[in-house]
């Protein structure tokens, strides 16, 4: 088993041979017609010092002044076990922020014409944000460096009662087949809306991947809802008009064609923060024609801080890693 630290991991200069600066610390899809500056911490110096065999390179690796915001930006994580194939992915949590009547992606600078979402992460998501103004919010994700938009449809209680959810995991997978790259910057897609269709939408209790098309109730465990986004990108295009078709999920011979270029599969992990969900529904049910919770979907814009994501791609999922952000 290899452990590194993630500090080794986003490393985004060389190594320097005696001082490092260390870290401190449109038109609607189709079925639907609700349109749906951190600072750098302090450096500090660090001695060069010898690491376990098999750690990357037997030595540190942190990054010099000139990068010293994204280096802020980058947040230490648990140990990483070396896996192989599809298993090696990097996951974080990212907790609920706010909740507001907007859609960047279908309703972009058009304050309140969508149904209530759920926004998670980026303190700053609404209508009006731009690539640059996500990156320049704080974020409430484990990891500094992930300012991206995460959102999904505001969940309701039998008696109309907006629930607020706890948190969002957000698992960025491998998955079959060769080498992922990183999402493009900018990219965005919106998953599910049917979960008659479970392996892409639907609902669970604790992990793993959707088993009811309604919310059910999970006895001593917290109800989550589950998107998978498509991994399948066509590589022109970071939207198209139903901010769907320019992304295609993997069958199984791999990317359809049109669609060659591998991204991270990547999944939601919702949870509500309530135990028994039956009779519970969403606020986008009626007007993408659905009921009782069954259009559960979500959107994803990738405004991340480049740099760190493309390394992570690079050294946890094409390098066979498990991280822990």
């Amino acid at each position: 088993m290899v452990q590194v630290s993630l500090s080794r991991i986003l490393a985004i200069a060389p190594f320097h041979r005696d001082r490092a600066i260390a870290e401190s610390g449109s038109s609607s899809p189709r079925g639907i017609r609700d349109r749906h500056p951190v600072l750098p911490a302090p450096a500090r110096a660090l001695r060069r010092r010898p690491v376990s065999k098999g750690t990357l390179g037997g030595r540190i690796v942190t990054s010099i002044a000139t990068s010293a915001l994204i280096a802020s930006l980058l947040v230490a994580a648990s140990p990483i076990e070396a896996r192989a194939g599809s298993s090696s992915n990097f996951h974080l949590s990212c907790r609920f922020s706010h909740a507001r009547k907007d859609d960047p992606i279908v309703y972009p600078n058009m304050p309140g014409a969508s149904h209530l979402h759920d926004f998670y992460g980026n303190v700053s998501t609404r209508a009006s944000s731009t690539l640059k103004s996500m990156r320049r919010a704080n974020t409430l994700c484990s990891s500094k460096a992930d300012t991206s938009g995460y959102w999904s449809p505001a969940l309701l209680a039998p008696d109309g009662t907006v629930v607020k959810p706890l948190r969002l995991a957000v698992y960025y997978w491998h998955g079959d087949g060769g080498k992922v790259i990183a999402p493009p910057a900018g990219l965005k897609m919106i998953a599910g809306g049917d979960t008659t269709k479970l392996k892409i939408a639907g609902y669970a209790c604790g992990e793993g991947m959707p088993v009811s098309s309604v919310p059910f109730d999970c006895g001593r465990s917290l109800l989550k809802g589950v998107i998978v986004f498509p991994s399948c990108w066509d590589g022109h295009h970071l939207d198209s008009r139903n901010h769907r078709s320019h992304m295609a999920y993997p069958t199984g011979k791999g990317c359809p064609k049109g669609y060659r270029h591998r991204i991270p599969k990547i999944i939601f992990h919702i949870t509500y923060g309530i135990q028994d969900g039956t009779g519970y529904t969403l606020v986008s049910d009626a007007g993408m024609g659905m009921t009782d919770g069954m259009s559960l979907h979500a959107d994803f814009w990738n405004t991340w801080h480049q740099k760190a994501l493309v390394r992570l791609v690079r050294r946890c999922l094409n390098g066979g890693l498990i991280c822990d952000l």
